[in-house]
This record gives C-alpha cells, structure tokens and sequence, in this order.
C-alpha cells in the first residue's frame, strides 16, 4: 500500500470516529479535530491565551475592563481553521483558561 493510499486510509477511519463519538464531553477536541490542526497550532492557541490573558491584566492595571479590544486581537491572531464562537464556547464548556475565554465569549454572542 502506498504512502497516499495509507493516509487516504487513515482519513477515512478518523470520519468515522468523528461520526461514532460523543463528543459533548469534549468540544474542545472536536474542533481541535475538525479543525485538523497540528500539536503545534494547539500550542500556539494556548499560547494566544496567555497572550490575551497579559493584555487582560496590563487594562486592569489601567483601570480599564474593556473586552472588545480583546476580542479583535484574539479573532486576529487565531487559526483561521477555527471559528471564534465554536472554539470559544468549547473552551467554556470544558472549562479552559475561563478568566480569559469566558468574558471573550460572552462579548462574542453579543456581536453575533
């Protein structure tokens, strides 16, 4: 069997388990999957959210409490594989990094 073959294979089966599996659980994962994104693109979102998460503290530090702009550099800086709501959402439901993807997400389901 040849390379293609095999990852034409592989792609195949991993439908079908995104197809079998209850992801409701996990949303997170699902749209890391979806998304087909790399250990490296996960890295780099988590790394966003730290990045987000410094921006957060450096307002608080000025008084300021304003989610929008925060909102426009994470919607910026993200995978473009990624949908800001979904992936947002997902994050609050499995409960990741919510001082940050929570108030994002709120302030997001108002714009849309």
């Amino acid at each position: 069997m040849s390379l293609e073959e095999k990852v034409k294979q592989l792609s195949y089966q991993m439908e079908l388990l995104m197809k079998s599996v209850d992801w409701s659980d996990r949303p997170f994962e699902y749209e890391i999957i979806r998304a087909n994104l790399t250990k490296e693109d996960v890295e780099a979102f988590h790394k966003l959210l730290e990045e987000i998460r410094q921006q957060q503290n450096e307002q608080g530090r000025y008084g300021l409490s304003s989610v929008e702009p925060l909102l426009v550099s994470f919607v910026g800086m993200l995978h473009p594989a990624l949908d800001p709501e979904k992936i947002l959402a997902a994050c609050v439901k499995q409960q990741i990094k919510l001082d940050v993807t929570e108030p994002l997400y709120q302030q997001v389901k108002l714009l849309s």
